[in-house]
Formats: structure tokens, sequence, C-alpha cells
């Protein structure tokens, strides 16, 4: 026969196994959460950061260059990254990546869990390439008798050019001082230092800047929120390196040689 005192004591046992395999479960279960909601504790931490930035232009090589000083003033190492389009800001604001730039400001409203360093790596100029002889502009409106061109996904572009007289877009710079060059488009629109850049690399000849700019827009670099401690770190940094020099030696190297003589 068997003993039922025998089935009570394994009976216990079991039941003292399960419980002890349910908190361990619950255990890894809670640990892989932490571990995804901090991504960077299995990485390099605040000593690198791995930086969304697109280089279009001059600009963007110079904003990355600008980077890496202010980060390797405070012992920090930067990579370059370009994820596909439409990911950065997301990526960012997940945690995926680490920071993004050059931006315009205000984009924390939209993105919260990313953290604007507050002093500007420069400014935006956004304007009218031309070639047409006559062709004058003051403003936003003054397009609205114009043919107008510009590359697809420029929110400042589709949220301010509302009137035209028609309303072109491209896919990329070249195609469209391609379009402007052969007379298909009365203005195109981009950032004056993108412009003569594209002018310059394609050899045209007959294009200008129309002054004056249609907007001047103050640019940033963006952090994910958890290195918010490096803030007004990096701040401060980009504040020293205006002053001492730095800052103009990099303009004069990287964005005065593509400036019209």
């Amino acid at each position: 026969m068997f003993s039922t005192r025998g089935i009570k004591k394994e009976r216990r046992l079991l039941v003292r196994t399960g419980g002890m395999m349910k908190t361990k479960q619950l255990f890894i279960c809670i640990l892989a959460l932490w571990m995804f909601s901090f991504p960077f504790v299995s990485g390099a931490g605040q000593n690198h950061l791995k930086i969304n930035c697109t280089i279009h232009s001059p600009y963007e090589a110079f904003f990355f260059r600008l980077v890496e000083e202010v980060c390797a003033r405070n012992n920090i190492t930067v990579s370059s990254n370009t994820p596909p389009v439409g990911r950065s800001l997301m990526n960012v604001n997940q945690g995926i990546d680490d920071g993004d730039g050059p931006r315009i400001g205000g984009l924390s409203s939209t993105y919260p869990n990313m953290v604007c360093v507050p002093e500007p790596f420069g400014n935006f100029v956004f304007g009218a390439f031309a070639k047409k002889i006559g062709i004058r502009i003051d403003g936003w409106d003054s397009l609205s008798n114009l043919n107008v061109a510009y590359i697809t996904g420029w929110k400042i572009f589709d949220r301010q050019v509302t009137k035209a007289k028609s309303i072109t877009k491209v896919k990329n710079k070249d195609l469209l001082f391609r379009l402007l060059d052969a007379d298909r488009t009365d203005v195109a629109l981009i950032t004056k230092l993108s412009g003569f850049a594209v002018v310059q690399d394609l050899h045209l000849k007959g294009i200008r800047f129309l002054e004056p700019p249609l907007a001047v827009v103050p640019n940033f670099l963006y952090l994910n929120k958890r290195y918010e401690a490096l803030v007004p770190k990096l701040a401060e940094a980009l504040k020293v390196l205006k002053q001492d020099g730095t800052y103009q030696r990099l303009y004069e190297e990287m964005i005065s040689p593509h400036l019209p003589k």
C-alpha cells in the first residue's frame, strides 16, 4: 500500500518547486524589461555617443565636426549614423540611437524622450535660388506668382509654401538644380549653403541666391533623455569653443570654401 504521508510530502515539494520556478521566471521577465528600457547599460554608456547625422551639404559635415569637438572636451567619443529616411528622430526618441542633428528647436514637444542641447550650433538659412533675370522675393507671400520647386520632405517648405503658381517636388538636390538650370521652375528652395555647394559641384552658371532669405532658423543637437546630464556640459563646451576661436577656424576650413567668392 502507498503511504498517504509520502504522497502529501511529494505534493508539498511540487508546490514549493513550482513557486520557485514562477519566482525565477518573474525575475527574468523584470530583468529583461529593465534592460530594454535602458539599452545603454550594455553599451559604452556616456563614454560614447552614436549621433544620427545625414550629410546633405558641407554644413552637416561642419556640424558633426563640432559635435566631435564638444564631446571630446568631455572625454566622449562619437560615431555618425545614417538611419533610413523618416526613422532618425523616432530612433532617438525610442532610445535606439543616442542623438540627432542638426535640427530646428522645439522638437521635444513632439518627441518627449529627446532633450535639446540649448546652445545653437549655427543657423539654417532657407531661401530661393533663381536663374531667370528679374525675379525678386521678399517673404513667403512673394512666391505666390512663381513656379516653385523643392526637395520632398522639407517640412518648412511644406508648411510655408501654400500659394504658388505651381509646386514641384523632387527627390534630391541635384535634380532640383537640374530643373532650375533647364528653366523648368522659377525658383529652387533650399538652404543657402546647400545650394551654393550644388552649384559648385555641378558647375552651373548664372544661378544666384535671392536676398533676403525666406527664414533664418537656429539648429541644435538633440539627445535621448537618458543623457540629460550631459546637456549642460555639451552646451558649455560649445560656448567655450566659440570663444576660443575653434568654431571660427573650423568654419573657415569647412564652410568658407563653398561660399561664392
